[in-house]
């Protein structure tokens, strides 16, 4: 066991030999993907995700075009789009001027929506208006799948409007930013699972993914030692806009989740842009996101993020899976989900040591242990078959 364990460490830190991929994306974005009007205005376009996402693309051998457009959902349910997004170093894929959206060959499509609006359900019309945020993104995939065959489509979950945060004014204290972070992580992560199942549902014919990018990048920065980073070198207001360094990590929140692969080892953030801890702590950054994506599953253990391991019409249930493991970070508890009554529950660490183990029980107490990646087999001790989980435990 320990054997497959340290296996499964190892294959992580090696370089990925993946074959060349094309990505053609449209985006139906906003400031939170692409920050045109900033404090301290970057030579080139430092504050958006194509900019540092085409730089990995270019490392990892492969191809990448994009256009998009700037707004909110009531105005991007207004199709046929129209492509007024161009980057100074990124491809543009479409001249929305003089060809049809279906002559750009688009292979993907990207979309979020506002960080303001979840304070009422997904499923609820906007103030004034006759559609929801669920309805205006079935409009929106509707409307690209009559134009073209194929599509994936992908959620970019973004991170909240901070004002309800603060009692003064930017940047907010010690306890502001952890009450930020735990609705990052509830209430608002709560409102794009809910969004994601209700979009993925009426497209069952196509694979619809999420793009975690608010929660990977919140968990990331609760570690050490990315929590030392100040939260001014992060954001630069309340919207909050994002200084170069956000919209970096979530460049690489999108790379692995389009492509499914881990980003390229051998980039080098540079650090007139970059906060040094993230710079000089790359290879780490890129264990943890990739590790992160992978555990972000839905309730019958289907990720939600990689569209080769999402089902298109999933019929998946618990007496598939017989195990799921929550939360994911998780503190002092971790909870096991089971269909059976006769298991066995085996922590390790990252080096394969085993440091807790139980039988029968559905909720292991990790007090003991310190903040970090860890697997867990649960194993069916009739059947003798077993699942092996990653989660990450933090304070």
């Amino acid at each position: 066991m320990r054997r497959f364990f340290l296996g499964v460490i190892l294959s992580s830190f090696i370089f990925n030999l993946n074959a060349q991929q094309n990505l053609r994306t449209y985006i139906f974005g906003n400031s939170l993907i692409q920050h045109e009007r900033q404090a301290e205005p970057t030579p080139s376009d430092e504050s958006s995700v194509p900019h540092w996402l085409q730089e990995l693309m270019e490392l990892g051998g492969h191809d990448y075009a994009v256009s998009g457009q700037y707004g909110f959902l009531p105005q991007h349910q207004n199709v046929p789009p129209v492509a007024n997004w161009s980057f100074d170093n990124v491809p543009g894929a479409w001249d929305s001027d003089n060809e049809s959206f279906g002559a750009a060959d688009f292979n993907s499509i990207m979309i979020t929506p506002g960080n303001f609006i979840q304070g009422q359900r997904p499923d609820a019309n906007y103030s004034n208006h006759n559609f929801s945020p669920i309805g205006a993104t079935n409009t929106i995939f509707d409307w690209c799948k009559e134009q073209e065959d194929g599509l994936k489509f992908y959620i970019y979950e973004s991170w909240p409007d901070m004002p309800q945060f603060l009692s003064g004014a930017f940047p907010p204290n010690r306890d502001e930013w952890k009450n930020y972070n735990e609705y990052l992580n509830g209430g608002y992560n709560d409102w794009f699972v809910e969004y994601h199942d209700a979009v993925a549902a009426k497209h069952p014919d196509v694979c619809v993914s999420m793009i975690p990018v608010g929660p990977v990048i919140s968990r990331l920065l609760q570690q050490s030692p990315f929590s030392n980073i100040p939260v001014s070198s992060l954001y630069e207001d309340d919207a909050p806009h994002g200084q170069p360094t956000i919209y970096f990590l979530a460049a690489m929140v999108t790379y692995m989740a389009m492509l499914e692969e881990r980003a390229p080892n051998g980039y080098e953030p540079p650090p007139a842009f970059i906060h040094p801890l993230i710079s000089d702590n790359y290879f780490i950054v890129n264990r943890v996101i990739w590790d992160e994506l992978q555990n972000y599953l839905d309730d019958n253990g289907n990720s939600r993020v990689f569209c080769s391991q999402r089902p298109i019409s999933s019929t998946k249930s618990l007496n598939q899976t017989k195990f799921a493991i929550f939360p994911n970070p998780t503190s002092n508890v971790l909870n096991i989900k089971s269909i059976i009554n006769n298991y066995k529950s085996v922590v390790y660490d990252v080096f394969g040591k085993e440091v807790l183990t139980s039988k029968n029980e559905s909720k292991i107490d990790l007090t003991g242990l310190s903040n970090g990646m860890y697997f867990i087999e649960v194993r069916d001790l009739d059947n003798q078959s077993s699942s092996t989980f990653k989660f990450l435990k933090v304070n």
